[in-house]
């Protein structure tokens, strides 16, 4: 199974605060506040109505959303 590695997203772009200033700059009038992205931290999941949006600034930033995925089957 593919899985998205959260972790991975919050060291690339330095914690929530962050990835909310990337989500500021690439999706204007997101609505999200630090707290909420801060509790996709700690709780290790971005909300999959959040996902595409997170992906699509990712690709923006110039990275490969490939790099944020695991395949547990290598870890089996």
């Amino acid at each position: 199974m593919v899985i998205f590695d959260v972790p991975h997203v919050f060291r690339v772009f330095n914690g929530p605060r962050g990835v909310l200033n990337l989500l500021d700059r690439h999706q204007p009038d997101h609505g999200l506040s630090y707290n909420r992205v801060q509790m996709w931290q700690q709780r290790n999941a971005i909300p999959t109505k959040w996902i595409g949006a997170v992906f699509y600034c990712i690709e923006q930033s110039g990275h490969q959303c490939r790099e944020f995925l695991m395949d547990n089957d290598e870890f089996g």
